[in-house]
């Protein structure tokens, strides 16, 4: 119990990210914990592997145990290392929780909670390393010196608001990818060439929102009176005059262009919108006091 209260108490002063992605899992519907519990430890292990694979690039490590996995994270400063004590203290918690018998109730519902908690943060760390992978090999993010340096901030705003989705249209996790690409970029062997990249505002990130918003908006009308060959055409993006000739577009969606897609994106995008909206006021008014 002293363990489980020692690292149910690291894990809240941590806190994990708070970011909401199409590839999250439901809530566990389990009412027995232990199952639960089980189910939440194979998550995290497999969160281990994925961001060993993203943020190592070691060509044996399908073959590491759990504990390499967390000890060559912490090695790499990709993780904390009291982030890597709670993983390793809540990895052994459960296994006698799931191979025991007689662990009471509030222990194993606190363990499942902390359980939670745990991947929320691998995940988060696993999502800004395959966001810095973006940066690095999409060619996107370094065709802006075909444009003036005025419009290079309305470059990088189309830019973001084509790769939303790569971002899980949250501005924490696109900051946070970016500054560990410069990071490397500042370094003896950079990741991709044209140097560093300048992060957008909050502002600037929340107008890229608003005009994803109004692009899905615009497709999801054109594809409900467009014929099928007449699709792809619609599905171009549009950029607003204002932003002047930035010399490149591409396709809004990118695997299936239907009616159901654009609105299950525009849902997406409006939630997000609203978010940072909320922030954005925040943040106002803090300057302005």
């Amino acid at each position: 119990m002293r363990e489980v209260e020692r690292l149910e108490a690291s894990v809240e002063e941590i806190g994990p990210p708070k970011v909401g992605t199409s590839s999250d899992p439901p809530m566990l519907p389990y009412t027995d914990f232990k199952l639960a519990i089980a189910q939440v430890r194979i998550d995290v292990e497999r969160e281990l592997f994925r961001l060993s694979w993203r943020a190592l690039g070691q060509s044996d490590l399908t073959h590491w145990h759990t504990s390499r996995h967390i000890d060559e994270l912490e090695a790499a400063n990709v993780i904390t290392s009291q982030f890597a004590q709670n993983l390793r203290s809540f990895i052994d918690v459960a296994n006698r929780i799931i191979h025991g018998s007689d662990t009471p109730n509030d222990v194993v519902a606190k363990t499942a909670s902390i359980a939670g908690s745990l991947l929320s943060t691998l995940r988060y760390k696993r999502l800004v390393y395959e966001a810095q992978r973006d940066f690095e090999g999409h060619g996107i993010w370094h065709m802006k010196r075909r444009v003036s340096k005025e419009e290079t901030r309305y470059y990088l705003m189309s830019a973001v608001a084509s790769q939303l989705p790569e971002f899980a249209y949250d501005y924490a996790l696109y900051r946070d990818a970016l500054e560990l690409f410069n990071s490397r970029q500042r370094s003896d062997q950079p990741a991709a060439p044209g140097g560093e990249l300048e992060v957008l505002s909050l502002r600037e990130f929340v107008e890229a929102l608003e005009w994803r918003e109004k692009e899905l908006q615009r497709l999801r009308d054109d594809l409900q009176k467009a014929k099928w060959d007449e699709y792809r055409e619609a599905n171009i993006w549009h950029w607003p005059s204002k932003w002047g000739d930035l010399q490149w577009s591409t396709s809004i969606l990118r695997d299936r262009v239907t009616i159901f897609d654009a609105e299950q994106d525009l849902m997406q995008t409006r939630a997000a919108l609203e978010r940072h909206l909320s922030r954005l006021r925040i943040e106002n008014k803090s300057t302005a006091a």
